[in-house]
């Protein structure tokens, strides 16, 4: 079951069970589910609203996308990007790092960081919204994909991202990604990347490998936060999601 994960990474809550952080911790080998649950969510709204408003409001479109998306979500993972940009951004020791990161007043750094991040992430909704109509041929084989299932690729991505933070640590502080951390075991990374392929290969097929980009992204995020901050937390996976989804979005809108 993935209930505790979903509550956590999403609004949708069944029970109040759903908030276990202990059973969400000892899940994380099924982020890549809600992943594909999120973007599957996002491919048939890009539908609808095709339909409601047509091709010519792609911009209408994608800003309907992105807000229905933080609807589904919510904004826990862009919190933690805005906390993650001010505190890599901060002079001073990693102590004083992770203290700004707690610091529940936002800097310019966390400004700046999720404007650009809006920004570019509306641009590639905009774009997803905008080929409703295109598919994308996959010789060999006999059939063609549509073109707006890279959303489901971008959400699992951002999953896989957090997957590899939650692996390679270690934790900045005790707290609630701590818990995530000591739960995270190579059997547990390799059973959410097989889960992430498998998944995307029957959504798109062999585009799935596309969602590899999550892995980078994941890693080079970690690198940034053990220099800075001396390790992950909760805001480094919050950041490591969106910069996860966003890069394997665009990499997808670059290159199929």
């Amino acid at each position: 079951m993935t209930l505790a994960l979903l509550g956590l990474l999403t609004r949708i809550r069944l029970t109040r069970k759903d908030l276990d952080l202990q059973a969400a911790a000892s899940q994380q080998h099924l982020l890549p589910v809600i992943g594909l649950l999120v973007g599957l969510i996002a491919s048939l709204t890009i539908i609808a609203l095709d339909l409601m408003l047509g091709p010519s409001n792609a911009i209408v479109s994608g800003a309907l996308l992105v807000a229905l998306l933080y609807g589904v979500t919510g904004i826990i993972h862009t919190e933690g990007l805005a906390d993650f940009a001010d505190g890599i951004m901060a002079h001073g020791s990693p102590q004083r790092k992770r203290e700004v990161v707690k610091d529940p007043h936002v800097g310019v750094a966390a400004v700046i960081a999720v404007v650009l991040f809006l920004i570019i992430f509306f641009a590639l909704a905009m774009r997803m919204c905008s080929s409703v109509g295109r598919d994308v041929e996959l010789w060999p084989l006999p059939w063609a994909v549509p073109f707006i299932l890279g959303m489901v690729v971008a959400e699992v991505g951002g999953k896989l991202a957090m997957n590899t933070a939650m692996l390679l640590g270690p934790s900045s502080h005790e707290g609630m990604g701590s818990l995530f951390v000591q739960n995270a075991d190579r059997g547990r990374f390799l059973a959410a990347c097989g889960i992430a392929l498998i998944g995307c290969f029957l959504v798109v097929g062999w585009l799935s490998v596309i969602v590899l980009t999550g892995i980078l992204a994941g890693g080079a995020v970690t690198a940034i936060a053990r220099k800075h901050l001396g390790g992950v937390s909760g805001d480094v996976f919050g950041a490591v999601n969106e910069i996860g989804r966003g890069a394997t979005l665009l990499m997808w809108v670059a290159f199929v």
